[in-house]
C-alpha cells in the first residue's frame, strides 16, 4: 500500500500538481480569450445589455487572477510571502465562485417568480457559502518549499469545510432549478424551458457530480499535495461555471 506522506511521494505529488495546474490554468486562460467577443458584443452594444454582464464579466476575470496569481506563486525563482500570495489566490477564486453562484440564484428566483420561500432558501444558502469562504480565507497560510522552489500551503485539510459546503450549495440550487423548470414544462412554456434547460441545468448538473470525487478525497487527506489537487479541480468547475452559466 502506498504511503501518500513518504516525502517522495509528496514530492512527486506536488510536482504533479504544479504541472496539473499550469495545463487547467492555460487552458482557461484560452478559453477565455477565445470567448471575449460576446462580452465585447455587449459592451458595444451588438448585443443586447443586461446588467447582469457585470456578474458575469466578474466572474471570468476574477477566475482568471485567481489562475495568473497561482502561476505567480509556483513560478516564482525566490522566496516570497506565500501568505499574501495565497490569500490574494482565495480571494479572487472564492469571488468567482460568488458571482457565478449569484447568477443561478438569479437564474432561480427569475424560474420561480421570486417565490419568497425558494428566494429564501437560494440566497440562504448563497450567503452561508459566502460565510465559510470568508472564514477560509482568515485561515489561509502558506510558507516557502526550498525542495520544490514554490509555495506550499499549510493545513490542507481546512479546504473540507469549503470544498463540501461548495457541493452541498450546489445541490440544492441544482433541485430548485430542476423544480422550476418541471413547472415550466407542465405550463407549457417548451421553448423557455429548453432555453433554461441547455444553458442552465445541464452544465450545473455536471459541475455538481464533478465536485463530488474530489471533495471525498478531499475529506480522506492522504497529503497537502493530492488536496490541493482536489481543490484545484473543484476550482476548475467553477471557472467551467462562470463561462457557461
Amino acid at each position: 500500500m502506498t504511503n501518500f506522506h513518504d516525502p517522495q511521494v509528496v514530492l512527486h505529488d506536488a510536482l504533479s500538481f504544479i504541472k496539473l495546474l499550469h495545463v487547467m490554468g492555460g487552458i482557461y486562460i484560452w478559453e477565455y480569450f477565445t470567448t471575449l467577443w460576446f462580452e465585447w458584443q455587449v459592451f458595444t452594444g451588438k448585443r443586447k445589455y443586461r446588467w447582469t454582464i457585470w456578474l458575469y464579466s466578474g466572474c471570468r476575470l476574477t477566475a482568471l487572477i485567481a489562475i495568473i496569481a497561482i502561476f505567480a506563486g509556483f513560478d516564482a525563482t525566490e522566496p516570497i510571502n506565500c501568505k499574501v500570495w495565497l490569500t490574494t489566490v482565495f480571494l479572487f477564486a472564492y469571488l468567482a465562485f460568488v458571482f457565478a453562484s449569484a447568477l443561478i440564484v438569479l437564474r432561480i428566483l427569475a424560474i420561480w417568480e421570486r417565490n419568497v420561500f425558494i428566494s429564501t432558501i437560494a440566497i440562504s444558502a448563497w450567503l452561508v457559502t459566502i460565510t465559510f469562504y470568508m472564514r477560509s480565507l482568515v485561515r489561509a497560510d502558506a510558507t516557502w518549499n526550498p525542495s520544490t522552489a514554490s509555495c506550499l500551503v499549510l493545513h490542507t485539510e481546512r479546504t473540507i469545510a469549503p470544498v463540501t459546503v461548495t457541493l452541498v450549495e450546489d445541490f440544492i440550487l441544482l433541485i430548485l432549478m430542476l423544480s422550476g423548470l418541471r413547472r415550466y414544462g407542465e405550463t407549457g412554456m417548451f421553448g423557455l424551458w429548453r432555453f433554461l434547460y441547455h444553458q442552465g441545468l445541464f452544465w450545473l448538473a455536471l459541475v455538481t457530480i464533478a465536485e463530488i470525487p474530489p471533495t471525498v478525497f478531499v475529506m480522506l487527506d492522504l497529503n497537502e499535495y493530492l488536496n490541493l489537487v482536489c481543490s484545484a479541480f473543484i476550482h476548475t468547475t467553477c471557472c467551467l461555471r462562470c463561462s457557461l452559466v
